[in-house]
């Protein structure tokens, strides 16, 4: 029985703990149930269906719920990387044969550990088998990687956990419902074990021992947890994060408190400081403070912050924040200047001039005229020389404001005369990706660019520069290899799991029923999945469609025209994708008239 040898009949036959053990026993020691209710919606059986109480799941489980409420049993924490990706599970967990210490990696699923004893040697875990090792420490990891928020967080295990660790901090009350969430939660694991939706290297329980996790290893720091959520390690070292990510703390370690016109300090973004800012900003802030890098690039998904990002850099520097919007047709004229309709009003500037006769007769009152102050015994050359200054600064004002359009120079200009954060967008879909390399000497350590009077403008030594792209969609051409050498940071940003889908709709939104967005997170994150593994060209659906679906749900309250609206007619232009979609993806989870 089984793929992993996770699972063997032998296991079945232990002993429950109380008080599943009582329950069984009431029910003439049936441990499986064949009440629909009583599956996983991960069962995917339409005949024999049925859940089985697994005893060294039910013990798993009640001991994380044990450990929850202050029992020494189990400590446990996630390893993050740069972009808040779990890189590691991380996991302490205590039986009578002594401290088991392990680690898993979600994306091969791979396990390492080792078991603590007496001698204080870290040695392998014992190979499963009857008296031997049935798996216990194994499930609880995955029991664990199921209520943290990473890619294997699951709603239904979460829901049912949620109950019975209320339950047992209540002394069980309601023991019906109880057999009915631990027997949803043993199926839950089961078959998402089973069907790969935990990945498990087969490896690691087919051909012998998981592989030693040893304290060489442990003190490399590789394995090692950032973030602890349950208990306290005595083998793990804890490395804490010192970065803070909220705005308002990132200001008090990177604030430079520059001091602006008030027309410039209107262009400081002003985010809530409450805001959380995610590691890669905290990476670029560092890299401003410590060293002189100050070019960077951003690539990701639509939708995933890249823009958002460059405003809490600013926002945190406390300097003004540019953005330049590159398209299709983006030439080197746009990047310096552009043409605008002229606006200049003209009625400071004189109808009339004094007279030739009027500047020899009283060149004092002639410069009045001019000017509009008399300055008294200035004598006559340095009169006529003011005169002919004003005289020829009017012309050149009503030459200007008599044409129809004028040069202004472009935002990328404007944000290197002073300390700023200029976001430059899109720069792959120029059709001439050679364009952006006019910027390569304002980019590189000349930092200066001409413009098209021959004026150099050199570029202020604190002006961030921040291109951000994604690179994967229809219309983006490959990044110019002279402009990506100049940039001294590059972060390709990953897509948005679901549970930090849910996190920052939450706060956007204000909707706090969180099984529902949970639910619509895991949809939109299978529909972005499709339409990578079907190559549906032109389609998307990525955090901000997930948004949108949530907000047009609080519009009109129904699920299904909601996300036909939304997630659903921007996955694709093909009305049979679009079908396809919504009968795989949407229907099977919500009914006709699923309206609040």
């Amino acid at each position: 029985m089984g793929q992993t040898n996770l699972f063997e009949n032998w296991q079945i036959k232990e002993e429950l703990p109380m008080p599943f053990k009582e329950e069984v026993q009431k029910r003439n020691g049936i441990c499986f149930s064949t009440d629909p209710a009583d599956c996983s919606a991960c069962n995917m059986l339409t005949r024999g269906k049925k859940a089985t109480l697994y005893p060294f799941i039910v013990s798993a489980v009640l001991k994380m719920i044990e450990a929850e409420s202050g029992e020494d049993y189990v400590a446990a924490g996630v390893q993050k990387g740069s972009q808040d990706e779990v890189q590691y599970y991380c996991m302490e967990y205590r039986m009578d044969k002594g401290n088991y210490v392990m680690s898993y990696n979600p994306r091969n699923g791979k396990l390492q550990g080792g078991i603590v004893t007496q001698t204080e040697q870290l040695s392998e875990i014992p190979m499963l088998g009857a008296g031997r090792n049935n798996g216990e420490m194994f499930i609880a990891m995955f029991a664990f990687a199921s209520i943290v928020n990473g890619e294997l967080h699951n709603a239904e295990f979460t829901r049912k956990y949620d109950f019975l660790k209320n339950q047992y901090a209540l002394g069980w009350p309601d023991r019906e419902a109880v057999m009915h969430a631990v027997y949803v939660c043993c199926d839950n694991l089961f078959w998402r074990i089973e069907n790969v939706m935990i990945p498990l290297d087969k490896k690691s329980f087919n051909y012998g021992n998981v592989d030693h996790l040893t304290y060489q290893k442990i003190q490399s720091g590789v394995y090692s947890p950032n973030e602890v959520t349950i208990g306290q390690f005595s083998v793990f070292e804890k490395q804490e994060k010192k970065t803070a990510y909220r705005i308002e703390d990132l200001k008090k370690i990177y604030g430079l408190n520059y001091v602006y016109s008030e027309h410039v300090s209107r262009l400081i973004p002003e985010l809530p400081d409450s805001y959380k800012a995610g590691a890669g900003v905290a990476k670029i802030l560092k890299m401003v403070a410590q060293t002189p890098v100050r070019t960077f690039l951003i690539t990701g998904s639509a939708g995933i912050g890249k823009s958002t990002d460059a405003k809490i850099i600013a926002q945190v520097l406390g300097v003004p924040y540019y953005y330049f919007t590159c398209g299709p047709n983006t030439d080197e004229m746009d990047l310096t200047a552009s043409m605008v309709p002229n606006t200049t009003q003209s009625s400071n500037i004189p109808n009339e001039f004094p007279s030739f006769e009027d500047m020899l007769m009283d060149p004092a009152t002639a410069l009045c005229s001019l000017t509009g102050k008399y300055q008294t015994g200035i004598d006559r050359e340095e009169a006529f020389r003011k005169i002919l200054e004003a005289v020829s600064k009017s012309g050149y004002q009503r030459a200007k404001s008599e044409k129809d359009f004028v040069m202004v120079e472009s935002q990328i200009v404007e944000a290197c005369k002073r300390p700023s954060v200029l976001e430059i967008q899109e720069p792959t879909v120029m059709e001439r990706p050679a364009t952006l390399a006019k910027l390569n000497a304002l980019l590189d350590d000349t930092a200066a660019i001409e413009l098209l009077n021959g004026e150099v403008v050199r570029r202020n030594p604190e002006t961030v520069i921040i291109l951000t792209t994604n690179v994967n969609y229809i219309g983006c051409r490959q990044f110019n290899e002279s402009v990506l050498s100049r940039m001294g940071f590059v972060q390709h940003r990953k897509d948005m799991t679901a549970a930090q889908m849910v996190d920052r709709a939450a706060r956007k939104t204000g909707m706090n029923d969180y099984e529902l967005l949970e639910k619509m997170a895991e949809i939109a994150v299978s529909i972005r999945e499709y339409i990578k593994a079907e190559d549906i060209r032109g389609g998307i659906c990525d955090y901000r469609e997930y948004e949108d679906w949530v907000w047009s749900y609080l519009a009109q309250r129904n699920i299904l025209e909601a996300a036909e609206d939304t997630v659903v007619a921007k996955a694709s232009m093909d009305e049979e994708d679009r079908n396809e979609i919504m009968t795989s993806f949407i229907r099977p989870y919500f009914s006709d008239d699923a309206s609040a």
